[in-house]
């Protein structure tokens, strides 16, 4: 455990002792590593369920110390899913993405598949008296942007989404899940540099997370290329490459 770690949010993890558990939702990267260490830090060990949706296409030497927690939960699907399938239909909708006037997410359903619909449907992130915390942060994409902001002023932005009771950092998802959001009021679009370095003093090759390949970063190519981030470069790569093989990748001005 990363002792004394600075909180760099306006939440106070302390408030999560009102719960009985509290699955703290880890993919092995820094924002994820770095809730998942306040919250040891805050609250009663027993309580923490460090939680990961099984993804074939991530692979994080940081998640598997994680996993070495003995509350540590991995939630698969119910049947098994054919991953490469579901890889493939993604990439084959990069030009209806590319048609869009506005971009989506949902255009792509790997995500769903594969990251949300397992969780969303296992009853145990329903049970009372529990929360479930989610790492997204004001700079991770448009759409998480006007969600947050929503859980300040209570706008309806996304269709459908009701915030009661703002400001506030949790709300209720339609299939019961009790959700937190401690990166709420995080402006920043990473972490400050001497926290990531106290994170490594615990996992030493801790780094950004994401899919080794992904229809979404063809999608905002030219902005990769343009921040050099050298692990999105090198998922970038992965990325153009198989694209190529369904002749779906096209250099969009």
């Amino acid at each position: 455990m990363v002792p004394k770690m600075k909180n760099i949010t306006t939440f106070d993890f302390t408030s999560l002792n009102q719960y009985k558990k509290i699955f703290c939702l880890v993919s092995g990267g820094i924002d994820s590593t770095y809730l998942f260490e306040m919250i040891k830090q805050s609250i009663d060990l027993s309580k923490i369920f460090p939680t990961n949706c099984f993804n074939p296409f991530e692979s994080s030497t940081t998640l598997n110390t994680i996993k070495q927690n003995t509350n540590f939960i991995s939630i698969k699907p119910d049947s098994e899913y054919n991953y490469g399938q579901i890889l493939k239909n993604a990439f084959l909708n990069l030009p209806k993405s590319f048609q869009m006037r506005k971009y989506s997410k949902k255009v792509f359903e790997c995500c769903y598949y594969i990251k949300h619909k397992a969780f969303m449907n296992n009853p145990i992130f329903s049970e009372s008296n529990s929360v479930v915390i989610s790492g997204i942060k004001y700079n991770d994409g448009m759409q998480r942007r006007m969600f947050l902001k929503s859980l300040i002023d209570g706008k309806e932005r996304s269709k459908g989404v009701k915030i009661l009771n703002f400001p506030t950092f949790y709300h209720i998802h339609k299939n019961g899940q009790n959700y937190c959001y401690p990166f709420r009021d995080y402006l920043n679009k990473d972490l400050p540099v001497d926290i990531v370095a106290e994170l490594r003093n615990t996992y030493p090759n801790l780094t950004h997370s994401g899919c080794s390949i992904c229809p979404v970063l063809l999608r905002f190519e030219k902005r990769i290329l343009k921040s050099k981030e050298p692990f999105d470069l090198i998922r970038l790569n992965t990325s153009i490459e198989y694209a190529k093989r369904l002749n779906v990748y096209h250099i969009y001005k």
